[in-house]
């Protein structure tokens, strides 16, 4: 019998096959590198704006308006992360995601959440007001209760575009989102220099979005639905994420409650405008986590030692960048407030250092919930955030009124260092441990701080180091 011309031993067949797979693995590499690129690129661009209109809104407005407003932020957050059962992530997670039939039952269940939730606003209005003893809650909140009515209403398009990946799509509809709002709200702001530009600005820059997202697809496959199988796997997955974001809420809002209660709301403006600036890198490694590391892993075939062995040169060259961005943002963090805002926001120079320090920490922790989340393990998600609520809870108290504002946000930077921890043990158990890189690229982060406050020195732009401790002292005293 003849022996086919082209075996599998032909070495013409064996190159050809090779480049095959190297060309696959170039272009998926690229691709991911590109998809990147847009998540990156464009909420760096949503971030500027926001920071931007933040630095404007603190000219026009009063500081106790600001913290008032996050305040009510920060309660409407609650709400909807307390009842978070895991809709969008179910979408992107299940197999199922893609029909109708799924899709349809998830955004139903959105939408009885949201008119659950608009009834509870309503209920606890007054036991909210008297508990902050502040009566501007009364009105206030019945007049920011009907958001969660047109988040409920929201189509659930986005979450398939996240699990088809199509990042540059979703990219621009959350730019040109954001803007419109940040449009609204400053031209609020220049009519009417109250509160309620702050209130209506939230208002309409969510009924825009929740409006304009059903034509991210083809808004006619949308239907009320109950499906049995969907609710049921929408709820089983959901029971972690329920838990997770009951947690994660406690924990990454804890601050702002107990703040509201035991500080004033000028006070608590000036710290909210630092929180902005630090969330602001914090949600841009939330976004690349959702939109990029979840659903690829989610889709991906490998798990442990081999997922890990795929990850770990892309994550080394990402979290390297991280580490010199930030630890210059860090450097010279307190210099910025003080260029951009006037002498009331000038404490929140040093709140900002402080807390990018453990923006670092959240950002290893932030990576590794996206790959918890994508090989199925959501547990690990609510643990980790447990560890850091506890942490805040039971420290937070003691130290703000015996050492003050600044040793209470290094409280901060420990909380999100347990974060870390308890999910490196977490991520050991399905083989994706980092621990060595990890552990040099932190000390890295803390030694190019020291680097570039001593170089900002020299170049005549901070006071070093020791303006550092300096502040420190003088907020102390």
């Amino acid at each position: 019998m003849q022996e086919s011309q082209i075996g599998p031993s032909d070495p013409v067949a064996l190159d050809a096959n090779a480049s095959s797979r190297v060309r696959t693995f170039v272009q998926r590499r690229l691709q991911l590198i590109g998809s990147a690129g847009w998540v990156a690129g464009a909420h760096i661009a949503q971030q500027i704006l926001r920071l931007a209109s933040n630095v404007v809104l603190a000219w026009l407005l009063a500081p106790a308006l600001l913290g008032t407003m996050l305040l009510i932020n920060t309660l409407r957050t609650g709400g909807e992360l307390l009842t978070d059962v895991g809709v969008g992530q179910s979408i992107v997670n299940n197999r199922r995601g893609i029909e109708p039939d799924f899709y349809n039952t998830a955004w139903t269940i959105q939408i009885v959440r949201g008119l659950l939730l608009f009834v509870l606003a309503m209920l606890l209005t007054v036991p909210i007001a008297h508990a902050y003893d502040n009566p501007q809650l009364l009105v206030l909140l019945p007049a920011v209760a009907p958001i969660f009515i047109l988040t409920g209403l929201t189509s659930p398009a986005r979450f398939l575009l996240q699990k088809q990946l199509q990042v540059r799509k979703l990219a621009l509809f959350d730019l040109g989102t954001s803007l419109f709002g940040i449009v609204v709200q400053i031209g609020l702001a220049l009519y009417t220099p109250t509160i309620w530009a702050l209130v209506f600005g939230l208002l309409i820059g969510t009924a825009a979005p929740a409006a304009a997202s059903f034509f991210l697809i083809d808004w006619r496959t949308h239907r009320l639905r109950w499906d049995k199988e969907a609710v049921k796997a929408i709820l089983h997955f959901g029971k972690w994420i329920f838990l997770a974001s009951l947690i994660y809420f406690l924990a990454m809002n804890f601050d702002r409650l107990y703040f509201a209660d035991t500080i004033s709301f000028a006070a608590l403006g000036v710290y909210g405008i630092a929180r902005t600036f630090a969330d602001t890198i914090m949600q841009l490694f939330q976004r690349m986590g959702s939109l990029l590391i979840f659903p690829k892993v989610a889709a991906s075939n490998q798990r442990g030692p081999d997922l890990q062995r795929a990850i770990r040169p892309m994550r080394l060259a990402v979290l390297c960048l991280v580490a010199v961005g930030l630890a210059l943002g860090t450097a010279i963090a307190d210099e910025f407030i003080f260029l951009f805002y006037d002498a009331r926001y000038h404490e929140a120079g040093l709140f900002l250092t402080i807390l990018l320090v453990g923006s670092w920490f959240g950002i290893l922790a932030t990576m590794a919930d996206a790959m918890m989340m994508g090989v199925g393990k959501p547990s690990g998600v609510a643990f980790s955030n447990g560890g850091k609520l506890a942490v805040i809870a039971i420290a937070l108290p003691f130290v703000l009124p015996r050492y003050g504002m600044n040793a209470a946000l290094a409280i901060f930077v420990l909380a999100e260092a347990v974060r870390y921890a308890v999910l490196a043990w977490r991520k050991r158990g399905v083989g994706l441990s980092f621990l060595r890189q990890d552990a040099a690229l932190t000390f890295m982060f803390f030694l190019l701080i020291f680097l570039f406050r001593e170089a900002s020195m020299l170049a005549g732009l901070t006071g070093g180091v020791d303006a550092w401790i300096a502040q420190a002292r003088f907020a102390h005293e």
